[in-house]
This record gives structure tokens, C-alpha cells and sequence, in this order.
């Protein structure tokens, strides 16, 4: 102790202190990792809907994911785009389809905002091919760009099944949005690309979360035990 000079004392407090900060980082590094398991259960419990809905239709998990992905761009909420990408599910085919609603979903919002809500116009579009009458959202969807909701119902009424139907409500829309979305995934796509970004780091999160919850479980299963 003697021997040892203030610029060591210094020093030796220096690594000290640096130690015991690396300790505390990690620390809350851990307790933040732990805690993805809780904070991503909803995200995982949805995209799972999502995936199961399209696997069922027919569709590839990668066709989900890119759908979700396309909505959640434009409407930048992970809720809505779900609901809005499971709908597709059941109203479309194929993936050009899915695509051409990706167009649609970006028009009307160019177009309306939140007073067209995405999500309830695709409820609308899988219920009118369904029933083959217009409903709800899709009525304003049509009225608003100028295409009469009569004439509509009259080609409604001429298809021969739901998937005619179907197929007509997404050409419409289609030719009806599709200059409108140009415009717009042109001007906000830097907006869009960072919505992207962000989706795919809640995607990896909830991937650790994922494989973190074994342990969460089993630390939760701890506690009942001893209580």
C-alpha cells in the first residue's frame, strides 16, 4: 500500500469505476432483453393471426409479412395494418392482387386520410363480395371517386360468385387509385422507408423476445412455486 503512487491510486479507481459501469450497463442490457418477452406478446400474438390467415388461404408467410410491411408504411400503426392485411387474406387470389391493394390502400389515404380508414374499407370490400351488395366504407370509397354505388351494385349483381366479385371491387379501386398512390409512395418515401426501418426492428425484437420467453416462464413458474 505504501509503495503504491497517487497516479496509480488514480488509475486503479479509473478501471474501478470503468468496471462498475460495464456491470450496470449490462445489467440493464439483460433486464431490457428479459423484458421483451412481455413487450412484444401482443406484436407476436398478431402477427401469428396474420400468418395463419394467409397460410390457410394459400398464401407463403413471406406473402404476409410484405403485405404487412406495405400497410404498415403508409399507415405506420402495427393494429390497423393487421386488421386491414387479414381481410386480404380471405378477399384475394393471388399475389398481384395483394399488391394492387397495397396501390389502393396508398390512393385512398393520399386521398382521404383517416376519414377513409384503410382497414374498414377492406372489411367492406370482403363483406360486399360476399353478400354482392356495396357495404360501409366501400361506399364512399366508390361515391368519392366519382363512380356511382347503383351502377356498381348492378355489376355486382352480374358476376357469377364471390371470387368475380371480389376481383371486380379490387380492378375498380384499382383504376380508380392507382395515379393517386403513385404520386404519393413518390413523396413520402422517405417517410415510408423509415416505417420500414422500424417495422423490421419491432420484427427483431419480437424475434428475441421470442426466444427469450422460455426463460421468462420459467422464472415466473419459480416465483409461483415459492409463494
Amino acid at each position: 500500500g505504501d509503495s503504491l503512487k497517487t497516479t496509480d491510486v488514480v488509475l486503479g479507481n479509473l478501471v474501478a469505476n470503468g468496471i462498475s459501469f460495464l456491470i450496470s450497463k449490462v445489467g440493464d442490457a439483460v433486464t431490457s432483453i428479459m423484458a421483451l418477452s412481455d413487450e412484444t406478446r401482443d406484436y407476436r400474438d398478431d402477427m401469428a393471426k396474420l400468418e395463419t390467415a394467409f397460410t390457410t388461404a394459400g398464401y407463403s408467410t413471406e406473402a404476409a409479412r410484405k403485405t404487412y410491411e406495405d400497410f404498415y408504411a403508409l399507415l405506420g400503426e402495427s393494429d390497423r395494418s393487421v386488421e386491414a392485411v387479414n381481410h386480404l387474406a380471405e378477399l384475394t387470389k393471388s399475389e398481384e392482387e395483394l399488391s394492387k391493394w397495397s396501390t389502393i390502400a396508398a390512393g385512398v389515404t393520399a386521398k382521404f386520410g383517416d376519414s377513409l380508414p384503410i382497414e374498414g374499407l377492406t372489411e367492406a370490400a370482403n363483406e360486399t363480395a360476399k353478400v354482392g351488395k356495396v357495404t360501409g366504407p366501400l361506399a364512399d370509397a366508390l361515391n368519392w371517386a366519382g363512380i356511382s354505388e347503383d351502377e356498381f351494385n348492378e355489376k355486382l349483381a352480374a358476376c357469377n360468385n364471390e371470387q368475380e366479385r371480389a376481383t371486380l371491387i379490387t380492378e375498380t379501386l384499382n383504376g380508380a387509385y392507382s395515379d393517386a398512390a403513385a404520386g404519393y409512395n413518390e413523396l413520402t418515401a422517405s417517410t415510408q422507408d423509415a416505417r420500414r426501418a422500424t417495422s423490421d426492428l419491432e420484427s427483431a425484437q419480437a424475434e428475441l423476445g421470442a426466444a427469450i420467453e422460455p426463460v421468462t416462464t420459467a422464472w415466473t413458474q419459480m416465483k409461483a412455486d415459492a409463494l
